[in-house]
């Protein structure tokens, strides 16, 4: 963690990160997770306490299934219903909130869709996590 991000821990108890995930990446979110927060060691947990995307609208519906931010390989921390939200077909933004209760592991904190299939679309996605980095060895 670079220093500005131990200052925010130190004074507000959370830190704070933005990835932006490229039409690229987008595109192949079908097989290929997007690491948002990486793995941060032994006995640590990532609880996410907010979460906010921007979708940046460029060409063609951004369609999807349900995304999901969570450990990888792990239980959805926060969710993203397609039901709700997709298709995209212009700028949005979304808050989400932490799914409850919330079961969570060990392991970077990623970005992924919940099937198979690949979203379609273009344009780029930015995500923006608060989260807590949990210690059970100093609980």
């Amino acid at each position: 963690f670079g220093i500005g991000a131990v200052s925010t821990l130190i004074t507000q108890g959370y830190l704070e990160t933005t990835t932006t995930i490229t039409n690229a990446q987008w595109l192949a979110l079908g097989g290929a997770n997007v690491i948002l927060v990486p793995n941060p060691g032994a006995n640590k947990y990532i609880k996410v306490l907010e979460a906010s995307m921007f979708f940046d609208f460029a060409v063609s519906n951004f369609v999807f299934t349900d995304l999901q931010i969570g450990p990888n390989g792990g239980n959805a921390q926060a969710t993203l219903t397609a039901a709700i939200a997709s298709p995209v077909s212009e700028d949005q933004v979304w808050t989400l909130a932490p799914n409850t209760p919330n079961l969570m592991g060990t392991g970077a904190l990623v970005f992924r869709n919940v099937t198979a299939a690949n979203p379609t679309g273009g344009g780029t996605l930015q995500v923006k996590i608060r989260y807590q980095v949990l210690d059970t060895s100093a609980f």
